[in-house]
């Protein structure tokens, strides 16, 4: 599944997806300029609560969203 956030004219962009390789599931966030960074979590639990802080995170932080690729809420 693909969320997206905004702040100004930034979008970041995330997956929560199954792991590429072996068991669990990962949490990618890749900026705009196409830089990423991978999470692992070992559990469908574990991968949905770090989800929710991040979602917190990014809204403190000034990101709406999720918004739609082109921005729209």
């Amino acid at each position: 599944m693909f969320y997206f956030f905004q702040r100004g004219s930034d979008l970041l962009r995330c997956e929560v997806r199954p792991a590429a390789e072996g068991d669990g599931y990962e949490i990618s966030i890749v900026q705009r300029d196409g830089s990423e960074r991978i999470e692992h979590h070992a559990t469908s639990e574990q991968v949905h609560q770090r989800w929710l802080e991040l979602h917190d995170q990014f809204q403190s932080e000034g990101w709406k969203g999720p918004v739609t690729q082109d921005g729209r809420g």
